[in-house]
Order: structure tokens, then sequence, then C-alpha cells
């Protein structure tokens, strides 16, 4: 755990290793994973930022290094140097700008259809070229699959089922190999 939500910790890790998850907890009780933030990216500046609670929590995926700045050394970076808080902000409306995407994206869409379309930006990110096809580097769980497209667990094994009956993919413990890309593609495009 790198951040927990509802803290009232005030400081940001600037990630230079490793990957994280953002989960927030949903009302049905279960994880909602809202972002995988990797080297380069920044966590935990909205707290920083406003000074209320945390809003999601930091969970490592893999071994993480980070850069830590408290939130008055964070602060006064960004007032005396205008260019990073242009930079911040354009992450900030990019990130927003995705998760209004991703809602509208998703809105009426079957699961097996958004499964199908987080697996593929999944691959896009994270995949690397292997003689089974596309391995995604990411270690996720089902769990988290779930979290990514706000369906339940038991949703994703079924759409996940569907993939690999029809050879699409193949899956693992926390491992998914995508065979067939464009056949992903084209599901996700679908509904």
């Amino acid at each position: 755990m790198l951040i927990s939500a509802g803290a009232r910790s005030q400081w940001v890790l600037v990630l230079t290793a490793g990957r994280a998850k953002i989960v927030a907890s949903a009302a049905g009780g279960h994880d909602a994973v809202l972002a995988v933030r990797g080297p380069g990216d920044i966590i935990g500046e909205m707290a920083a930022l406003d000074g209320a609670p945390r809003s999601a929590s930091a969970v490592a995926l893999d071994p993480v290094r980070a850069l830590w700045l408290s939130a008055e050394m964070f602060t006064t970076l960004l007032a005396t140097h205008p260019g990073i808080g242009a930079t911040l902000l354009r992450i900030i409306t990019d990130r927003l700008r995705y998760a209004n995407q991703q809602r509208t994206d998703f809105a009426d869409r079957p699961t097996a259809h958004r499964i199908a379309a987080i697996l593929s930006e999944l691959a896009d990110r994270y995949g690397r070229t292997s003689p089974d096809g596309v391995v995604i580097t990411l270690r996720v769980s089902q769990r988290d699959l779930a979290g990514l497209v706000s369906a339940s667990r038991e949703a994703v094994a079924r759409a996940l089922r569907t993939l690999r009956e029809h050879e699409v993919v193949s899956t693992g413990r926390q491992r998914i190999v995508i065979h067939r890309p464009d056949e992903l593609r084209r599901l996700a495009n679908q509904g």
C-alpha cells in the first residue's frame, strides 16, 4: 500500500520504477480500479493540492521506487516553476478526459465487450510480443479487471471463459496472452 484512501497525508509520489494501481471503493462494496500508473506518473497530487483526504488508494503491482515530495515542497515547486504547473494541468485534464470517455464507452455495453476493450488497451500499453501472441506484462487479476470495467468478478470470469473458448485469449494466474488481437479489437468495438 503506497497511499490509503481516506488518509489525510500531505505528500506526492513521482514514480521512477514499478507500477501501481489506483483503487477506490465502490458503492457495492467492491474495489474499482481507476487506473494503473507507472514510471514518470505522479500520484497523490489531488490531496496535496486541496488538503482533502485521499480519494483513492495506490497499491504497488510490482516493486516501486518513487520520489517523495511534501505538499509544501510540491506547491512551492509549482509556484516557482510555472511550466511544471502547466504540465500537471495537462496530466489532470488527460485523466479526466479518459475517465469521461470510459464512462461513456462502457455505459450500456455488455461486460464481454468492456473486457475486450480493456484487454486491447492493456495489450497496447503493456503488451510484449511472444511466439504465443501478445503477453500483457501487467499482472492483473479477475478482480482487477472487474474494477477496471465496473463489473462483478463473476461477469468477468464468464467473459474471459468465452474469449478462451474462442481461442482469442488464454489466461493463467495473473497472466493474459492475446492470441487474436484483431478479433479482440473487433469485439471491443461492438456494442
